[in-house]
């Protein structure tokens, strides 16, 4: 990722089809300046999922690590999936 561009709202609300486009193409993030403040950052969607898919990521290594230095038991997620359709196609007394 390179260098976020900024635009002042008034310049960015008569622009804003183009802008989006740009963003939703691929095009690098915008900060929406209003006064001397950042309001908003205007990104294209594709580029908002995978900061959203890495954050996720970056959660459940944290709290792996976590568990691993609480000293809990932990398991490889491959073989959390098996136990689980284990569990599920056990078939109850009903």
């Amino acid at each position: 990722m390179g260098k976020i561009k900024s635009i002042g709202m008034a310049e960015a609300r008569p622009r804003l089809t183009q802008l989006v486009e740009e963003v939703s193409n691929g095009g690098e993030p915008y900060l929406i300046v209003s006064g001397s403040r950042v309001k908003a950052v205007l990104v294209g969607v594709s580029q908002y999922n995978d900061m959203v898919e890495r954050l996720e990521d970056l959660s459940d290594s944290a709290e792996l690590l976590e568990a691993e230095l609480d000293h809990e038991p932990t398991m490889p997620f491959e073989e959390h999936l098996k136990s689980k359709q284990q569990r599920s196609s056990v078939p109850t007394g009903s």
